[in-house]
């Protein structure tokens, strides 16, 4: 079952995505902060937030109106996310300081200043290999987790940096799935501009000036398209292979579009604005479905869609976020993103995989093989010379059937 998770002014409250009927109210959660809410672990069995006024975050069980746990923050958190097996929680502060802290017994094992205003948004791959941080600098920057993790002294340097905005970054989307280097990451401003970046080559792919200010990106598993909200009621899709092409226009909301969220199939948007509550749209037909909350007395400022699945395990009981470093033996090992995306692959390869050099190399080293033969001849006996010229074509023939497989492989 998916959710639509809608933060306001005193915690959450979750609807059906299909149904549109209230399934759980979570309470006492104070003014939820925008990007720093959602569920702990893929199976939606705890819901996080984090007070936007205070340095407090909780969590509530699934279906539980009262708060299960409540811990202080080193400082006001701006942006919060949990990496997808819920071992790591990455947190983005006011400051521009990223805390990273260790779940399961709470240890802090790093926290850095990786911008110098306030952090809008964490993402982390499925994989937990890196971590894309915005902020309000404009600046974007992506982590290999194992650099941050592993280096205990100084402070992480991000392996891209991407400064194409002018003004706040106010969201980040992964395009293409969410795990390797195999796909794109979508950023937007309040400068109403979307841009896309390659991951794999650090390098901007295209952007798209709009209308109106970008607040929030989404975009669903095959990444076809991008949803944009923005102010003055906006929300669009985007082609994402080319940004020249008009894309569909949602009408329905007449104030700012604060937030959208996309389900994990794609064929269901939910959104809210300043005054309008929560509208669940139909992404074939760009209809609104269903709008929820809008006879209620509160004010929604963001959403997302959690999928709840009551059969998988729980998880262990929560520890308070430790504020002093972790020694170096509770450092987990993490993976390292090496590999890049399949085009750029190719394209640095290919000087080395023609098959006109890998045949000159083998026939030079075959010659070189063959003089060594020659010289050896002047002291051995004619029998012996036709053996090694035997053995010299031999191993010939086999590089040659090696740089073909070998080319094979690097063409599919």
């Amino acid at each position: 079952m998916e959710v639509v998770l809608a933060a306001h002014g005193d915690g959450l409250l979750a609807t059906d995505l299909r149904s549109g009927a209230l399934v759980a109210s979570y309470e006492e959660g104070g003014q939820v902060q925008p990007n720093a809410f959602g569920s702990v672990d893929a199976g939606g069995q705890h819901i996080y937030a984090v007070q936007a006024s205070k340095a407090l975050w909780q969590t509530w069980d699934w279906g539980s109106k009262k708060v299960t746990y409540r811990a202080s923050l080193p400082e006001k958190i701006t942006a919060m996310a949990f990496s997808q097996d819920a071992a790591w929680c990455f947190a983005g502060a006011a400051s521009g300081t990223i805390y990273v802290w260790l779940a399961s017994t709470g240890s802090l094992l790093r926290y850095w200043p990786a911008h110098f205003r306030e952090v809008t948004q964490l993402l982390v791959s499925s994989d937990g290999g890196y971590l894309v941080t915005a902020a309000a600098d404009t600046n974007v920057h992506v982590y290999n987790l194992a650099d941050v993790l592993s280096e205990p002294s100084g402070h992480p340097k991000p392996f891209h940096s991407w400064a194409g905005h002018s003004l706040t970054v106010t969201s980040l989307c992964f395009l293409g799935g969410s795990s390797g280097l195999h796909h794109v990451v979508a950023s937007g401003s309040l400068d109403r501009s979307v841009r896309l970046w390659d991951v794999g080559t650090g390098r901007p792919i295209q952007s798209r000036s709009l209308n109106a200010q970008v607040h929030s990106l989404c975009a669903g598993a095959a990444a076809s398209e991008l949803v944009v909200a923005g102010a003055h009621g906006e929300l669009r899709s985007l082609e994402v292979k080319d940004f020249s092409n008009e894309g569909g226009v949602y009408l329905g909301h007449s104030s700012t579009v604060l937030s959208c969220a996309m389900s994990l199939d794609g064929s269901r948007i939910a959104s809210c604005s300043e005054v309008e509550g929560v509208r669940v749209w139909e992404t074939r037909t760009r209809q609104c479905l269903a709008q929820v909350h809008a006879n209620r007395d509160l004010k929604v400022s963001a959403v997302k869609i959690v999928r709840h699945l009551p059969h998988l395990p729980g998880l262990p009981p929560f520890q308070p976020f430790q504020r002093l470093l972790a020694t170096g033996d509770e450092m987990p090992s993490v993976l390292r993103c090496f590999s890049g995306r399949q085009l750029a692959l190719k394209q640095r390869m290919a000087p080395y995989t023609r098959v006109e050099d890998i045949l000159e190399h083998v026939h030079w080293a075959s010659g070189a093989l063959a003089t060594k033969a020659s010289a050896a001849s002047t002291v051995s006996a004619s029998a012996d010379l036709g053996e090694q010229l035997a053995a010299a074509r031999e191993s010939e023939a086999r590089w040659a059937k090696v740089a073909t497989e070998l080319y094979k492989l690097v063409a599919e």
